[in-house]
C-alpha cells in the first residue's frame, strides 16, 4: 500500500480498554462470534448510530484532516476486513479533547480523543485500541446491552449532552469524563472481556502483535500512579489494567500473526502524530486549506489542447498530454484532477481514484474532487473508502448546495443494505410473479442470513430449455419507501439491454421482475445481468448463465 493511500480514508475509532481476554487459538476461517441474536435488526443499529454521531459532531470538535483520519482508517479498515461478513460501514473521528479516551457508538461509529493519539507508542497498541472498539460493534453490544425503548434515545442523550460540554479553552469541548459518559455509553466486565479477546483475534490476524497493548496500559498505570482508584470513570467497568496485561501476555501465547502488517503504516505514525501536534498547537480541524493554482502558461496551453482532445473521443491522447506536462509541474492540483476525470471515464477506476488522491494532496479544499473520489472508490467496490470521502465532501459543502445533497444521498446508499435477499426462479410452467414470492416465502422460512457483505451476488445456471426466469429480492428496511422507482435491467450475453421496466411489486418489500426468452433459444446462452437501479444508479448486479443442456435445475455456480 502507498504512504498515499492511507492518508485517505476514514477517521479512527477506538478505546482504552483493548485487546485480549479469554484464550483461543485462531483456526483459519473461524469467526469468533457466537452471539445471541441481538432485538435490534442492523439496519436499526445504523439508524442509530447515525443520528447520534449528527448529534455529537455538532456538540464536539472533530479534527477531519484527511492526514490524521486517514492513517486512522487505513489501519482500522485493515482490521475490520479480518471480519466475514462485515455488515457495518465503519468511521472513525477523531475529537479534540486532552483526556485518554476513546468510544464506539452502533452501526460501526468509532471517536479517539486527540490524547489517545498521541500517547500511543506504536502502530501496533494503536491495533489494539481499534481491535477493541471493532469488537463491541461486530458483537452488538449496545443492542445486547439495551431495552429496546432505551437504545433509540442514543440520539436524544447526544442532543442533551450539555452537562458533558464543559466550560473549557476554546478547541476542548468534551468535558474530562467524555462524551461516552454522557451518553451512558458502558458495558459489562464480560462484554469487556469479550470485546477484549475479539480484538485480540483480529488484531492478530491483521499482523499485528497484541501484546503490544500492554504498553499501552503501562502508560495509564503510570498517569493513575499505579492506585486503581484513581482510573478514568470510563474504565469502571473494565478489569484494572494489571489484570487486564496478564490477560493479554496469556491470550498472545495461543495467537500468532498470519500475514505481515503494513511497514508503511508503522512509519507513518510518528509523522501523523506531528500533524495532529501541529493542528492542536494551531486550533485548526485541517492544515490544507487550499493552494494558489499556478499561472504558468505552457500548464494552461496543455490543458486547453487535452481538453480538445478529450472531446474529440482520444482519451488516451489527452491522457498522454496531460502525463508529460505532470512530469514537469507536479504542484498543479488540475492535473492529477484532470487525469483522474479521464481515467474514471475509462472504466480504469483504481487509477482514477489514485489520482485523485493527488490532487487532494496539494489541494484538500475542493469538496468535488473528494465527491469524484467517493465515485470511484465505489466503482472500484471499496465502499469504506467511498463513504470516506463523500463524508469529506460533505466538510467542504454548504447545507443546502446540491452537491450536498448528492453526497449524503450517496452516503445513504452505501451505509443501508438495498437487499436482504434475492434469488432467480424458473418460471416457464408458472405465474412468474407468484412463484417468485413463492421461492422468496420459502427462503425466508429456511431462515437464510440476510446479505450483509459486499461480495459479488451469487451466479446462477439455467439451461436453454428454460422460457421464462424470474428474479425476485426482499429489500432492505430503509429501502422499502423507494419500491415504486426500482428499474430492473437484462443485459443480454452481447451487452445490450434486452428488457428494462419498473420491478413489479408485492407485499411491504418483495419485489419482480420476469424475462421471456424467443423463439431463437441459442441467442439466449451465456452469461446475462441483472441490474437494479434506482434513480439512474445501480444498487445492486447480479449474474445467471444459460447453458444448452438439458434438464431445468437451478444450480447457484
Amino acid at each position: 500500500m502507498s504512504e498515499t493511500a492511507y492518508h485517505w480514508s476514514i477517521a479512527a475509532f477506538a478505546c482504552l480498554t483493548l485487546a485480549a481476554g479469554c484464550s483461543h487459538s485462531d483456526g483459519d476461517g473461524f469467526n469468533p462470534i457466537d452471539l445471541v441474536v441481538p432485538s435490534f435488526s442492523d439496519d436499526d443499529l445504523r439508524q442509530i448510530g447515525m443520528d447520534a454521531d449528527r448529534e455529537i459532531q455538532r456538540q464536539v470538535e472533530i479534527i477531519y484532516d484527511p492526514i490524521v483520519s486517514g492513517y486512522l482508517n487505513e489501519l482500522g479498515q485493515e482490521l475490520a476486513s479480518q471480519i466475514a461478513p462485515q455488515p457495518f460501514i465503519y468511521r472513525f473521528r477523531v475529537i479534540n479533547a486532552k483526556d485518554l479516551n476513546a468510544f464506539a457508538l452502533p452501526g460501526g461509529y468509532i471517536y479517539i480523543h486527540s490524547e489517545t493519539l498521541m500517547r500511543v507508542g506504536s502502530v501496533d497498541e494503536l491495533a489494539g485500541i481499534l481491535g477493541h472498539e471493532i469488537a463491541h460493534v461486530q458483537a452488538r453490544h449496545f443492542s445486547r446491552r439495551e431495552a429496546k425503548t432505551a437504545l433509540p434515545g442514543l440520539a436524544a442523550r447526544a442532543i442533551g449532552m450539555g452537562a458533558a460540554i464543559a466550560a473549557q479553552e476554546p478547541g476542548l469541548a468534551v468535558a474530562g469524563e467524555g462524551v461516552n459518559v454522557a451518553l451512558e455509553i458502558g458495558f459489562t466486565r464480560e462484554f469487556e472481556a469479550e470485546a477484549d479477546h475479539l480484538g485480540a483475534i483480529w488484531v492478530t490476524r491483521a499482523g499485528y502483535d497484541s501484546v503490544a497493548l500492554t504498553h499501552f496500559l503501562d502508560k495509564i498505570i503510570r498517569t493513575t500512579d499505579g492506585f486503581p482508584d484513581y482510573l478514568p470513570a470510563y474504565l469502571a467497568t473494565h478489569p484494572f489494567p494489571e489484570d487486564r496485561i496478564h490477560a493479554i501476555e496469556a491470550e498472545a501465547e495461543t495467537l500468532h500473526p498470519k500475514p505481515v502488517s503494513d511497514p508503511e503504516l508503522a512509519a507513518a505514525l510518528p509523522r501523523v502524530q506531528a500533524r495532529l501536534a501541529l493542528l492542536l498547537e494551531t486550533g485548526r480541524t485541517n492544515l490544507n486549506q487550499g493552494i494558489p493554482e499556478p499561472s504558468d502558461p505552457r500548464i494552461e496551453a496543455v490543458i486547453l489542447r487535452a481538453e480538445e482532445t478529450s472531446k474529440r473521443g482520444d482519451l488516451d491522447g489527452a491522457l498522454l498530454l496531460l502525463a508529460r506536462i505532470d512530469q514537469l509541474e507536479r504542484a498543479d492540483p488540475r492535473i492529477p484532477f484532470m487525469i483522474g476525470e479521464l481515467l474514471y471515464e475509462s472504466g480504469r477506476y483504481d487509477e482514477a481514484a489514485a489520482s485523485y488522491l493527488r490532487a487532494i494532496q496539494l489541494d484538500a479544499s475542493r469538496a468535488m474532487v473528494f465527491f469524484k473520489l467517493g465515485l470511484a472508490f465505489k466503482e472500484a467496490d471499496q465502499s469504506h473508502r467511498a463513504v470516506y470521502a463523500f463524508e469529506q465532501a460533505v466538510l467542504r459543502t454548504a447545507e443546502a448546495s446540491e452537491l450536498r445533497k448528492r453526497s449524503d444521498w450517496e452516503i445513504f446508499k452505501l451505509t443501508f443494505v438495498p437487499i436482504e435477499a434475492s434469488g432467480f426462479v424458473d418460471t416457464s410452467s408458472a405465474d412468474a410473479i407468484d412463484a417468485a414470492e413463492e421461492a422468496a416465502d420459502a427462503e425466508v422460512a429456511a431462515d437464510v442470513e440476510p446479505v450483509t457483505d459486499v461480495e459479488p451476488a451469487t451466479n446462477w445456471e439455467f439451461s436453454t430449455e428454460t422460457s421464462q426466469i424470474a428474479w425476485w429480492a426482499r429489500l432492505g428496511s430503509k429501502f422499502r419507501q423507494y419500491r415504486d422507482q426500482f428499474v430492473v435491467r437484462w443485459i443480454a450475453p452481447s451487452g445490450e439491454i434486452s428488457k428494462r421496466k419498473r420491478a413489479h411489486k408485492r407485499g411491504a418489500d418483495l419485489i419482480v421482475s420476469a424475462l421471456d426468452f424467443d423463439d431463437e433459444r441459442m441467442a439466449a446462452e451465456g452469461r446475462w445481468t441483472l441490474e437494479l437501479v434506482l434513480e439512474g444508479d445501480v444498487i445492486d448486479r447480479q449474474t445467471i448463465v444459460i447453458r444448452p443442456q438439458q434438464g431445468t435445475d437451478i444450480q447457484p455456480l
